[in-house]
């Protein structure tokens, strides 16, 4: 009877056992289909059947059906995203930010990170959580893209995530050979330490299925951190609030093609950041088709004292410099007074002279650094130097770009060559006309913008 008594529950509790596993089983396969047949499983959508977007719970990666306006069978007309995350001593953040990408309501192809050098290991980190933690989601999003455009696993082939280990060269360089290895037509670039919203990508595709000129999405961001500020970001196609403020958040969707179409990408020749800032204004000398998209759906991380903020704060220099970059589109009288600051003793920091060296050894080929050269060696009262670096700086300029005939012009006049000087002047009043020529050789203490 003993016996008995004890085998009856146990065999009960093995019955439920085994059939609580089977509809876990059942289950997992309704939500997960099998990776390499989803592409026969394709039952018939109903017609005029709605996505539910905004409407999805928080972390929800929505529902398995392609919205209407998605569906495609070719893989070369499906819009691929990959995401390109540079990351240096982000450790604590990554896991969130990669959680938001894998969430997203439309899937990214790719997901690429790169590990600046970064003393935390953060890379390491990075493909721990990838194949460990959030690899069953990340293998949910990628079956749901290859369900919905009805591929078989020979597609996807293209696309894997990765994660790259390089020496440390910054931010820029990191984005860089993120976005050259990326596979995908549109590009997402996300710090680390940021977050986007679950439907994000998601509504910016919904646009560009509408629209397909379209090669820019961005939207409004919310602060988090240290800061709750909500920044409704100006409209990209005036260029003038470009120039001023930088237009865009750094996570703005852009298709792969405009990045191919700017001569430097992220300008890893400019010292101490604002690359991102150089990239859209190289963007403004290009056919762009934006995009805004109201809502706040990217979040920006604010630190008060971030390394980047306390770069700026010893680095005033740095928008001086950056603006020297773009000498076709900031008027004359603004670089020249940057000009003024910029040759001043103090006018770079030791920091951004180490920088200016670098680059100009590192991109001998562009013009800019050996202007900054140039100053930096004409404050030091370095003159003949600060000429050569001069000369080099023209004979490499782009036909708009006066900056380095003007100062060299003038350091040329200060020394007292005329017959040198002459040249450069004939070469300034042909771009300008000898009355905008008379107005710019005004010393620049004189000048107002007012």
């Amino acid at each position: 009877m003993a016996l008995e008594f004890y085998q009856c529950p146990m065999r009960s509790i093995f019955v439920s056992a085994l059939v609580l596993f089977a509809v876990v089983i059942v289950a997992e396969m309704c939500v997960l289909p099998n990776f390499v047949g989803a592409a026969s499983a394709n039952p018939k959508r109903a017609k005029g059947q709605l996505f539910r977007g905004a409407g999805a719970r928080e972390g929800d990666s929505g529902t398995d059906e392609i919205p209407n306006l998605l569906r495609s069978s070719d893989v070369a007309t499906a819009a691929m995203i990959t995401v390109v995350m540079p990351c240096y001593g982000h450790v604590m953040f990554i896991q969130e930010a990669l959680d938001s990408v894998i969430k997203q309501q439309y899937p990214p192809a790719e997901l690429i990170v790169v590990d600046d050098g970064s003393p935390d290991d953060c890379g390491a980190v990075a493909k721990v959580l990838l194949t460990g933690a959030l690899s069953m989601a990340r293998r949910r999003s990628l079956r749901k893209l290859q369900t919905w455009y009805n591929w078989d696993a020979r597609a996807m082939v293209r696309f894997r995530d990765e994660v790259l280990i390089t020496s440390n060269r910054g931010v820029a360089h990191a984005r860089n050979t993120g976005i050259r290895r990326a596979r995908g037509d549109w590009v997402c670039c996300l710090d680390a330490d940021d977050t986007i919203s679950p439907s994000y990508f998601m509504e910016a595709m919904l646009h560009v299925a509408q629209q397909p000129a379209t090669n820019l999405v961005y939207a409004n961001q919310q602060f988090f951190g240290e800061s709750r500020w909500q920044w409704h970001v100006p409209d990209v196609q005036r260029v003038d609030m470009a120039l001023v403020n930088g237009p865009l958040p750094l996570m703005t969707l852009f298709r792969k093609k405009l990045w191919e179409s700017t001569p430097h990408g992220f300008d890893e020749a400019l010292p101490k950041g604002h690359e991102d800032w150089a990239f859209w204004l190289q963007l403004t000398r290009l056919a762009l088709r934006p995009f805004k998209l109201e809502a706040f759906l990217t979040q920006y991380r604010f630190k008060k004292n971030s390394k980047m903020r306390n770069r700026e704060k010893a680095n005033p220099e740095v928008p001086r410099l950056l603006r020297c970059l773009f000498a076709d589109l900031y008027p004359v009288r603004k670089l020249l007074m940057d000009h003024n600051e910029l040759l001043k003793p103090e006018g770079f920091s030791e920091a951004v002279r180490m920088d200016v060296s670098v680059s100009q050894h590192v991109f001998p080929q562009r013009s800019a650094p050996h202007l900054w050269r140039g100053m930096i060696l004409q404050a030091k009262r370095d003159y003949g130097a600060a000429a050569d670096a001069y000369n080099s700086s023209k004979m490499l300029a782009a036909p708009y770009d006066w900056q380095p005939s003007f100062r060299l012009w003038r350091l040329l006049s200060e020394l007292g060559d005329a017959a040198a000087a002459v040249s450069e002047r004939q070469h300034l009043q042909e771009l300008w006309g000898t009355a905008q020529f008379a107005w710019y050789s005004t010393p620049a203490e004189y000048y107002s913008l007012q």
